[in-house]
C-alpha cells in the first residue's frame, strides 16, 4: 500500500493523463468487444475475405446442395462433400457415389446420405467424424442428427417395412426397432438423447394421416406414446433445444416426452420453403397461390408466435436462416434482416446469384453456376412497415 502511494505522489500530472487516458481506451476495447461481438466477427472476416480471393470456384451442379453449417460452407454433390472455409480453402474433401444425395443438419453436426443407397457421412464443423455403409440388401430412407451428435438411420430391410438404427456420438448402436406393419419416413433422436421420434405414414378412415411414435430407449419394444398428426405431411425435422416438425399445413414444436408444446397453422396458405436452422425460430415462406414462389416470409419462435412478417415481391429461388438470421434470395434483390423481421437490407441480385447459405455471423455466400462469393450486409436498413404496424 505504501509503494502505491508513493507512485502515486511521484507521478506529474502529465503522466497521470496519460495513464488514465490508456485505462479508458482499454475498457473501452473490452466493452466493444462484447458489446459488438458479432459486428467485429463479421469485420475480422470481411478483411480476411479482402486479403484472399475475390471468389472461389466450385464444381457443383444445378442440383448440388449448399448449407451453411456456422463458419463454414458444405456442398454436396453426388460425388463429392466439401467444406469450404470463408476464403475457399477446402478443409474436407471426401469422394461419395451418390444416386440421390440428402443432407440434416443440428447444431455443429450434419448427417449426408445417399436416399434409396447405401452411403452415409456424419461431419462435425469441417471434420468427417463417422460413416456407414449399409450392405447391397439394404438402403436408406432418411437419416437425422441432433444438435448432440446422435444419429437416427432409418432404412429398408428385407422382411420389414422399416428399420430405425440409433447411434451415439461415438457411432455405437444404442437402439434398433424393427417394424413389419408400419411404414417410417422419418426418425429423429429427442433432445434430451433419452428416445427418438419415429413419422409414420398411414391412413386412418380411407384419408391420408400421420402418426407420431415415440420410443424411449428403455422401452425398445413398444412405443412409450402415439400422436396423430392428421393429415400433415412432414416435409424437415431437427432436434435442438426442441423437436421442429415442418409440415405442409403447421409447424410443430414438441418436447422431449413426445408433448406438442407449441404449433403454428398456415391457416390455408401454402408452404413455399422453409428453413429450420434459426437458433430456436423456424422460417417459412407461405403464399395464397398454389402457382409461383412469391409470398410472405414469416419467422416463428418456440412458441408458435410470429416474430415478423415480410411481403416478398418477385419469385423466390431461395431461403436461409441461421442464427438470428435469415436470408431470401429473389428473382431482383437478396434480403438480408434479423429474425424479427422489421428492417431488412435489400441488395440488387445482378450477379446470376442461383442460390445462397448463410454464415453464424450473418454474411451470406452467394451461389452462382461456377463460382461462391462473400456477401456482407450493409448500408441503411429499410423498415418494414409491416411488421411495424
Amino acid at each position: 500500500m505504501s509503494k502505491l502511494q508513493t507512485l502515486k505522489t511521484s507521478l506529474t500530472r502529465r503522466q497521470r493523463v496519460i495513464l488514465l487516458i490508456i485505462a479508458a481506451v482499454i475498457l473501452f476495447g473490452l466493452l466493444a468487444v462484447t458489446v459488438f461481438r458479432d459486428n467485429a466477427t463479421t469485420a475480422l472476416r470481411r478483411l480476411t475475405y479482402a486479403e484472399g480471393k475475390d471468389d472461389f470456384s466450385h464444381n457443383a451442379q444445378f442440383n448440388s446442395l449448399f448449407l451453411g453449417v456456422d463458419d463454414n460452407l458444405l456442398v454436396c454433390t453426388q460425388t463429392q462433400i466439401q467444406v469450404f472455409s470463408p476464403t475457399g480453402t477446402v478443409d474436407l474433401k471426401e469422394s461419395v457415389n451418390m444416386t440421390s444425395p440428402a443432407l440434416n443438419t443440428a447444431g455443429e453436426y450434419t448427417v449426408v446420405y445417399d436416399v434409396g443407397g447405401q452411403q452415409l457421412k456424419v461431419i462435425q464443423g469441417e471434420k468427417l467424424v463417422n460413416k456407414l455403409e449399409l450392405p447391397a440388401e439394404e438402403s436408406l430412407i432418411c437419416a437425422t442428427v441432433n444438435d448432440k451428435g446422435w444419429v437416427a438411420v432409418t432404412s429398408k430391410v428385407s422382411g420389414y417395412k422399416a428399420v430405425v438404427t440409433v447411434y451415439n456420438p461415438s457411432f455405437e448402436s444404442v437402439l434398433a426397432i424393427r417394424l413389419s406393419s408400419r411404414y417410417i419416413s422419418d426418425a429423429v433422436v429427442t433432445p434430451d438423447c433419452r428416445g427418438v421420434y419415429l413419422i409414420s405414414p398411414g391412413q386412418a378412415g380411407g384419408a391420408f394421416e400421420n402418426t407420431l411414435l415415440y420410443y424411449t430407449f428403455s422401452s425398445r419394444e413398444e412405443p412409450t406414446k402415439t400422436l396423430s398428426l392428421g393429415s400433415n405431411v412432414v416435409l424437415s425435422i431437427l432436434s435442438s433445444g426442441k423437436c421442429w416438425i415442418l409440415g405442409d399445413q403447421s409447424l410443430l414444436i414438441l418436447d422431449s416426452s413426445g408433448v406438442i408444446t407449441a404449433r403454428y397453422d398456415y391457416e390455408g396458405q401454402y408452404l413455399k420453403m422453409g428453413s429450420l436452422q434459426g437458433d430456436d425460430f423456424a422460417a417459412l415462406l407461405l403464399s395464397r397461390s398454389s402457382s409461383g414462389s412469391a409470398g410472405t416470409l414469416v419467422t416463428v419462435d418456440d412458441n408458435g408466435k410470429e416474430y415478423g412478417r415480410l411481403t416478398l415481391e418477385g419469385q423466390t429461388s431461395a431461403l436461409a436462416a441461421q442464427g438470428h438470421d435469415v436470408a431470401v434470395l429473389t428473382t431482383g434483390e437478396i434480403i438480408t434482416s434479423d429474425r424479427k423481421l422489421n428492417k431488412y437490407r435489400s441488395e440488387p441480385n445482378q450477379r446470376g446469384i442461383r442460390n445462397i447459405a448463410l454464415y453464424e455471423d450473418g454474411s451470406v455466400a452467394l451461389v452462382s453456376s461456377a463460382t461462391v462469393s462473400l456477401y456482407f450486409p450493409s448500408g441503411p436498413k429499410i423498415v418494414n412497415e409491416e411488421a411495424e404496424s
